[in-house]
Order: C-alpha cells, then structure tokens, then sequence
C-alpha cells in the first residue's frame, strides 16, 4: 500500500513539473507574440503602403471569432490611413501634373 502512495505521489509530482513547464512555455509563446504584433502595428504606421497587405493577412490568417473582433478596431484604424494616404499620394500626383503643366506653358511663352 505504501508502494502505491508512493508511486502516486511520484506520478503528482510529475504532472505537476510538466504543468509548470507548459505555463513557462506558453508564457513565452505569448511574449513573442505581444512582441510580433507591435512590430507589425509600427509597419503599419510608418509604411502606410504595407497596410493592404497587412489587412490582407489578417483576413487569412486570423480566424477565431474572438481574435477577429479583437482586431476590429486596429483594422479601422489603419484602413482609415490608407484612404488617407491614397487621398495625399492623389493630391501629390496632382500637384507634380499641375506644376508640370505650368511649367510647360512657361516655357512655350
């Protein structure tokens, strides 16, 4: 009988040092996933024109139902910046094409 108790105590023991190795690697995982998804959030801020991409994966990658309305503001928020960007990349093409055409007639004068 002591043989058993010992035994179960062993086999406690055990699950209990392979729980305590689960959490440490789940910790991990988590930390370089908090890690990825900063970085990837400064691409979309500082490469505007990364962002159709990015909504791209998101779409194709991400398909829990919590982690998609997770994410449902940060999609917002940068698919507003690509309207803005579209918007002054259209107004900066506008621009060189008004100035070239000024400086055209410039020149025929």
């Amino acid at each position: 009988m002591a043989d058993i108790k010992k035994l179960e105590q062993k086999r406690q023991e055990a699950l209990d040092k392979a729980n305590r190795m689960k959490q440490q690697i789940d910790k991990a995982l988590n930390g370089q996933k908090f890690v990825l998804g900063g970085m990837l959030m400064k691409i979309a801020e500082d490469e505007p024109d990364r962002i159709p991409q990015i909504l791209a994966d998101i779409e194709k990658y991400v398909t829990r139902k919590a982690d998609i309305s997770r994410l449902e503001g940060f999609k917002s928020e940068i698919g507003s910046k690509v309207a803005e960007s579209s918007n002054q990349s259209n107004m900066s093409q506008n621009r060189a094409v008004y100035d070239d055409n000024i400086q055209s007639s410039l020149l025929d004068n």
